[in-house]
């Protein structure tokens, strides 16, 4: 498949997946070697062990800065939308059974568990296509922040109404919606606090493990993991557990692991991420051709019509509302690109095959709508979603290092951002990305960093050396070609300027994570002059490293 190269810029993997799923399974049925129980997926697999690895490496990966700064808009896409799409889905089929439109009588409960269960965008599909679309950055940070904070809302939801069909129509009270309601902040703060939790662990855990450097991813695997198991066994979002451990993580193992460490972490975790996506992508074909369905194409049509109508609607108001605060306004293209990359996958046909068929009757169609839906999303919109990105010259991810300008630029307007907001009296995102920043310097880092006997940071003098010495080597390469009576102050002379000279040479380009270090050089001006000493100057440390290497 990705030798030849038109496919994969045609057909996703993940539909080549399933339709291998569907070819295998076909060949299976037919041979009669298998039962629809040995190689249908299985839900209890399904959550707690393929999805954990893909949950871990997207928030382990997240780019927190774009995240965070977008976080306002991703909790009510995550909250406002989902519900919107739960009851406008569960209230139009349940309308369109009572109108006898559908050929069913399903009760409002039952509608509503479906609904819920539908409604959520699948952080495993929407990875998928997105990664390979390479749509710019806030797109992609926002229908993929919504696919997994939208998960607190959806298990609320369906645990409620599956609850409320367990009790019976006629005996639900006004008590049991207020605790349904109160559910919901109790399943999504309880997973964030404790991912954050086993997060600080492990960071704490690594500050420690300088004399077992080989275990040490171990300690970020296994701890991952029970962030996400205590959360289920707790009744808590698992999948926002799972996310922020990976984010609280990433902050502070990796200043304390060795290089090799953080290497086996970073790709070992994308290799289980891509197997689990297989199996799952797999599995969604097998288990369409060995379970037994229920077709009932009335119900199908309407389920699929309420998906895409209430999708829409709801990015629409919703970016309507949030373009009145947001810096960066959602054009309608946008909100074209967000409504179409609702993407449904393995976590609602998994949560369909979950139901229980004495309180939920209609198990099976649902099963069988959901397939169908989890199908359409992922072949129809996500082969096609690519040829309208490019139709609609949708903005894309550019992969070019920022340079070290650009960084420190963007450090000093966060800075600037922050005092501006302090002297007006308004607290906005900058004054709590300050303030945050002055507690993880002053409490945190203390705590959760491993102790540096020499210096307080030494890794800008050593970034800052190693800076030095790239641009001494660059002068001393460019020099070589000039007349060698010279001296280096002429040869200076020659050039326009220095910046210029470097420019002509050709030299390695430092690191995102060396460039990145150094941009604390616009707030860490005091340690940086204590550690390497107020007696030495840049003009001196470029003097030593280009005559005499040792004393760099």
């Amino acid at each position: 498949f990705h030798l030849y190269d038109k496919l994969p810029h045609i057909f996703p993997e993940s539909c080549l997946l399933i339709t291998l799923g569907i070819l295998v399974g076909v060949t299976l049925y037919f041979t009669e070697t298998a039962s629809s129980q040995q190689y249908s997926l299985d839900a209890n697999i399904f959550f707690l062990f393929l999805l954990p690895p893909i949950i871990y490496d997207a928030g382990y990966n997240m780019p927190n800065r774009a995240f965070f700064n977008n976080m306002g808009t991703i909790l009510l896409l995550a909250v406002l939308n989902t519900l919107w799409n739960t009851f406008g889905i569960g209230a139009g089929l349940w309308t369109m059974c009572y109108l006898g439109w559908i050929d069913q009588k399903i009760s409002i409960f039952n509608c509503l568990i479906f609904s819920a269960l539908i409604s959520a965008v699948d952080p495993v599909a929407v990875l998928a296509i997105f990664e390979e679309i390479q749509v710019n950055e806030i797109l992609y940070i926002l229908v993929f922040g919504e696919s997994l904070l939208n998960d607190g809302v959806t298990v609320v939801l369906y645990r409620m109404m599956e609850g409320f069909a367990a009790i019976g129509e006629n005996n639900v009270q006004l008590v049991d919606f207020a605790a349904g309601f109160a559910q919901f902040f109790v399943v999504v703060i309880g997973g964030t606090l404790i991912g954050v939790l086993y997060g600080l662990m492990g960071a704490f855990i690594t500050k420690y493990t300088d004399h077992v450097r080989v275990i040490e991813p171990l300690f970020i695997f296994v701890l991952g993991y029970l962030a996400y198991l205590t959360a289920e066994i707790l009744g808590m979002s698992s999948i926002l557990a799972l996310t922020f451990a990976g984010i609280i993580m990433r902050q502070y193992t990796e200043a304390n692991m060795a290089k090799k460490s953080t290497t086996t972490v970073k790709y070992f975790m994308k290799m289980l991420a891509t197997i689990s996506e297989t199996v799952i992508f797999m599995f969604l074909g097998l288990s369409t051709v060995m379970d037994s369905h229920d077709f009932h194409l009335d119900f199908i049509m309407f389920s699929l019509l309420f998906c895409l109508i209430f999708r829409v609607t709801g990015v629409v108001l919703l970016s309507f509302i949030v373009n009145r605060r947001r810096l960066i306004r959602l054009t309608a293209i946008d909100q074209f690109i967000m409504s179409y990359g609702g993407l449904r996958g393995g976590i609602a046909f998994c949560l369909a095959l979950l139901l229980n068929k004495h309180h939920v009757p209609e198990k099976a169609m649902f099963v069988t709508t959901t397939t169908v839906i989890v199908f359409f999303t992922v072949f129809v919109q996500g082969i096609t979603i690519k040829p309208v990105v490019n139709a609609l010259k949708v903005e894309r991810a550019e992969e070019k290092d920022p340079s070290m300008s650009e960084m420190i630029h963007k450090r000093f307007i966060d800075h600037l951002m922050a005092g501006v907001e302090d002297i007006v009296g308004k607290n906005g995102h900058n004054s709590f990305q300050h303030k945050f920043d002055y507690y993880n310097t002053k409490y945190l880092k203390p705590l959760l960093l491993r102790e540096k006997p020499k210096s307080r940071n030494p890794s800008i003098v050593r970034t800052f050396t190693k800076l030095s010495m790239q641009d001494a080597k660059a002068a001393v390469m460019f020099s070589q070609g000039m007349n060698r009576d010279r001296s280096f102050s002429q040869i200076l002379s020659c050039s326009p300027s220095t910046a210029n000279l470097f420019r002509r040479a050709t030299i390695s380009v430092p690191s995102a994570r060396d460039r990145e270090t150094v941009v604390n050089l616009s707030t860490s001006g005091p340690m940086l002059t204590k550690s390497i000493g107020e007696d030495v100057t840049l003009r001196g440390i470029l003097h030593d490293s280009l005559f005499d290497s040792r004393s760099t």
